[in-house]
């Protein structure tokens, strides 16, 4: 279970930029964090999901956690993030629209990597994350770790991206 489950929103006049033009206005990231909270502001892992995950990555990668794994939490606080336009509790088309009360439906953006990414830096920047030891993810979680190693280079130590590359939105489509 995460030590921590939570929902964090844009503060008021703080949208999210998207690639595609235009903004989604204070959207909400779901989050969890797993291990002691105290470490994200020295030993913070991020992991990326793919299009179908969750921020419960305990639940769908726990081969991941444990002594002599890879997230050790002895050693490191994991995080991970639902992705924006999600169906598990991030701003996504079921979500209102703070403009009109309505959900978005068939009017939420296009979402591109690096609008998921930039949404995923505010969340570290709110739970004072300035670096972490890691960011992995596989499939567009993979894509995440490569865009944070790209945009970001300062704030990730180390990158593994599995089963990931860069690509156009047609690639990832036929991919």
């Amino acid at each position: 279970e995460p030590t921590i489950e939570s929902d964090f929103t844009f503060p008021p006049g703080e949208d999210l930029s998207l690639d595609g033009g235009g903004s989604l206005a204070r959207p909400t990231i779901r989050y969890a964090v797993y291990g002691d909270p105290a470490r994200l502001r020295t030993d913070a892992v991020l992991v990326c999901h793919a299009l179908s995950g969750n921020a419960r990555v305990a639940d769908w990668w726990p081969g991941l956690f444990g002594a002599h794994r890879p997230l050790d939490l002895s050693k490191v606080a994991v995080v991970c993030s639902n992705i924006i336009g999600s169906c598990y509790g991030s701003t996504g088309p079921t979500s209102a629209d703070p403009e009109t009360g309505v959900p978005y439906a068939e009017r939420f953006p296009v979402v591109s990597i690096r609008d998921i990414v930039r949404a995923q830096r505010r969340l570290a920047d709110h739970l004072g994350i300035s670096r972490f030891r890691a960011v992995i993810g596989a499939s567009i979680g993979g894509m995440q770790a490569l865009q944070w190693a790209i945009d970001d280079p300062e704030r990730v130590e180390s990158a593994v991206a599995i089963g990931a590359a860069p690509l156009s939105a047609l690639g990832l489509a036929l991919n």
